[in-house]
């Protein structure tokens, strides 16, 4: 081999290698100016996991220590009942008694035949026995013939384990989003490539029915929903 000869493999090597790395550049290039942003979305629909139940109730009178008294006995009348339903002490939650005193407000129109004083206190519920305390809110009626004044009554249900869920459904809203850029492709006689860029979006829950007229809330069942944004390679 004449000394010529080696210097001329070496630069033909280094043509060679260079053309491939530009052509591989060029084909990048293109690939990366060359995607399509679409939407995936995926629902699913789960039962709520905490039951949260206020129940709230009054009382009026003249006299402070009757009015002490009856409240007291509504309390009482509230945890025996909700023990009765199948709940423990550490489940249920006393609020603090609030009393006021008509004659001391300077504002009050006083009506002579209205008791002077009146209290009010709540007793809250929290549960993950949820199936039951739906049940119990159908037998508040209980309540109310045991001389229980309620002055309101509101149960708020809650799904609590949306992350045990987010992979799952991330997987299925990402898969209707390739879904829908094949069908994007095909019309462009292209074919998809990897993923460019993704945004999950963000969860929702509502209720599963959204007539519901309780609100979203009030609704045991919830609808969780995902909406992702995906831009994928287009070859």
């Amino acid at each position: 081999m004449s000394s010529n000869t080696f210097p001329s493999i070496i630069l033909s090597l280094g043509i060679v290698t260079a053309s491939f790395l530009l052509g591989k550049s060029f084909e990048n290039y293109q690939n990366f100016g060359r995607f399509v942003d679409v939407k995936g979305l995926d629902e699913k629909i789960v039962k709520s996991n905490i039951a949260t139940w206020n129940l709230s109730f009054t009382s009026a009178n003249n006299d402070l220590k009757k009015i002490y008294s009856d409240i007291s006995s509504s309390q009482q009348k509230i945890i025996h009942f909700l023990k009765k339903q199948g709940f423990d002490d550490k489940e249920i939650e006393i609020q603090s008694i609030s009393i006021t005193d008509s004659k001391a407000q300077s504002y009050s129109n006083e009506n002579a035949n209205a008791p002077r004083y009146s209290a009010n206190s709540q007793i809250t519920l929290t549960t993950n026995k949820v199936d039951l305390a739906s049940l119990a809110t159908q037998k508040t009626g209980e309540l109310v013939e045991s001389g229980v004044v309620l002055s309101n009554s509101y149960m708020r249900y809650a799904y609590t384990e949306l992350n045990s869920i987010k992979p799952e459904m991330l997987t299925r809203a990402t898969a209707n989003a390739r879904e829908a850029a094949n069908s994007f492709a095909q019309n462009s006689n292209s074919s998809v490539g990897k993923i460019r860029k993704a945004n999950q979006g963000v969860f929702s829950i509502t209720a599963a029915n959204s007539n519901d007229q309780y609100g979203d809330e009030g609704s045991i069942l919830k609808k969780v929903r995902v909406v992702t944004s995906v831009e994928f390679f287009i070859n």
